[in-house]
């Protein structure tokens, strides 16, 4: 039944209502994913080794080869059980940047898992002990199909 000055029935209205609500939805959600993708964090920065009370494998199940971790062919990382609910997983690539050192600035990839809040944990190999130094950096998601710019060949 429509009323004198109504343009619209009452069913009319609720479908455009209910398009509205869909569409905002959706619009959040998008606006939601995108800035998760690009959610950076300020982390509390160590490193560990392969082999002794840290182990061989990584809680995602893959070996740790000592030869891998020297030559850079592997930059595994753990990171605090925060930064895994907060959309960190397994297999994820991350940026790291602003680190006191260098050569830890760039990509690596989430291998393992640790206790403490806020923190990253770098997989170096016992030579490179003396040039790692514990620090605050800034760690992201690479996003996909995201080129990063090497510095002096190091990541």
């Amino acid at each position: 039944k429509m009323y004198p000055g109504q343009t619209t029935t009452p069913t009319k209205r609720r479908k455009n209502m209910n398009k509205l609500f869909i569409t905002l939805i959706s619009l959040f959600c998008v606006i939601m994913i995108s800035w998760a993708q690009t959610n950076e964090f300020q982390v509390k920065s160590t490193m560990y080794y392969a082999g002794g009370k840290y182990g061989t494998h990584t809680a995602s199940g893959d070996r740790i080869h000592p030869h891998k971790v020297l030559s850079g062919e592997v930059r595994w990382v753990a990171l605090s059980l925060d930064l895994y609910r907060a959309g960190f997983a397994f297999g994820d690539t991350i940026v790291v940047s602003e680190h006191k050192t260098p050569w830890v600035n760039g990509l690596w990839v989430v291998k393992d898992k640790m206790a403490h809040s806020r923190s990253i944990d770098f997989l170096v190999h016992r030579q490179k002990r003396g040039t790692f130094y514990n620090s605050v950096c800034t760690i992201r998601k690479k996003l996909p199909n995201e080129s990063i710019p090497t510095i002096g060949g190091e990541y």
